[in-house]
């Protein structure tokens, strides 16, 4: 909990281990369509009567799939806090799965899917997962597949949905300007939950190897092509973690770095450019990207794989680059967390995550003692390994 009294506004946000991690090809998509229909009513009430009765406090809720958690969250004006978190509990333990419902979140949930193919990023990005993680339990995007979706019932999304609801899946943050009372009001509305995980969620292997250099090619009647360049990264609980993420501010993490300066502002190469390396429990990527037009790909693609070579001498950065992402790292994360939304959000994904809700505090810090050094022996570590290369190519 984070006690916050500089306004009258009080968030929780409740952290469920499930997700796509822990699906089948079979089911791949059932846990988004559970948290998407989450929120569509209670066993007590409609889908219109329950948002009714959520707007009328000035507070909202909302829920999300994800694939190693999902979330579902509360803001309210401390004012009417107990009937708002009245209302999360009841959203949460006694949810309708009603079929007419299931059937909007479904059509919702196939009209992402056609979404995600039409932008190069994502589509992109979604191939280049499928390769990487080959065998891993990451393989599956969250969103699911056609196939997937036209067989899951609500049934089967609400079966999904109460497995994750026991106690040792579960963490609960509070930030805000909270009661005294908060503890008991937290354990009259969610005690009741089952003390014991009974099993039926288990993720696939949570093992990572990439074996070989793969590179895939698509082709299609876009405009513009898109090229992404993977290789393995560490997980959020090894050491190297900080001195990779501030690697990727420095490389591709914005207007300033080198990414973005050499291939396109000096040498015009890509419309879009950069590098980013997502916190993952079991084993990360690193992703350089870059949307170009088709005659630059081979230009593009050459100038990215000099980059990489560059870390892996250990002469891709100077002092002085280390020194602006550190900067960039550290003004993000406190500009980010400046919410109460967010504060809560943070101390739950840390707790859930296995690092501990206080290194909320010392994220800043662990970042600001990053040193060339350390990023150069962690790149050391990584960048030898096999890469992914997905492109999708423009007619």
């Amino acid at each position: 909990m984070n006690k916050d009294t500089s306004n009258p506004i009080v968030a929780v946000t409740m952290f469920i281990k499930n997700g796509s991690s822990y699906e089948t090809t079979e089911n791949n998509g059932v846990t988004n369509l559970a948290f998407e229909l989450l929120l569509k009513g209670t066993t007590g009430k409609d889908a219109a009567l329950f948002s009714e009765e959520v707007e009328s406090l000035g507070a909202s809720l909302e829920a999300a799939g994800g694939d190693e958690f999902c979330t579902v969250s509360l803001v309210s004006v401390k004012k009417y806090f107990p009937q708002a978190l009245a209302l999360l509990s009841e959203a949460i333990l006694t949810p309708a799965f009603s079929k007419e419902e299931f059937e909007k979140v479904r059509r919702n949930a196939l009209s992402a899917i056609k979404a995600r193919e039409d932008n190069n990023f994502e589509a992109t990005y979604h191939n280049f997962k499928e390769t990487f993680y080959e065998g891993h339990c990451y393989r599956l995007d969250k969103l699911g597949t056609e196939k997937a979706l036209s067989k899951i019932t609500a049934e089967e999304a609400c079966k999904v949905y109460k497995a994750g609801l026991a106690a040792p899946r579960l963490v609960l943050a509070v930030s805000g300007d909270f009661p005294a009372d908060i503890a008991e009001l937290l354990e009259r509305r969610f005690g009741r939950i089952q003390a014991k995980d009974d099993g039926f969620l288990k993720q696939e292997s949570t093992e990572f190897r990439l074996i070989k250099d793969t590179e895939k090619t698509t082709i299609k009647s876009k405009a513009q092509s898109m090229l992404l360049l993977g290789y393995p990264a560490p997980s959020l609980n090894n050491p190297d973690f900080t001195a990779m993420k501030v690697l990727g501010a420095a490389i591709g993490g914005g207007m300033s770095s080198k990414l973005f300066n050499d291939l396109r502002e000096k040498q015009g190469l890509a419309y879009e450019i950069g590098a980013f390396f997502p916190a993952k429990m079991y084993g990360s990527h690193f992703v350089f990207y870059a949307g170009t037009r088709k005659e630059n790909i081979e230009k593009l693609r050459a100038g990215i794989f000099e980059q990489v070579e560059k870390i892996k001498a250990g002469i891709a950065l100077s002092e002085e680059d280390v020194a602006a992402a550190k900067n960039y790292l550290i003004g993000n994360f406190y500009l980010d967390k400046q919410t109460n939304v967010r504060k809560a959000w943070y101390l739950g994904w840390y707790e859930i995550a296995e690092k501990g809700y206080s290194c909320i505090d010392g994220y800043a810090g662990d970042i600001a003692k990053v040193t060339k050094a350390d990023i150069n022996l962690s790149a050391g570590k990584y960048f030898f390994n096999n890469y992914v290369l997905t492109l999708q190519e423009s007619k």
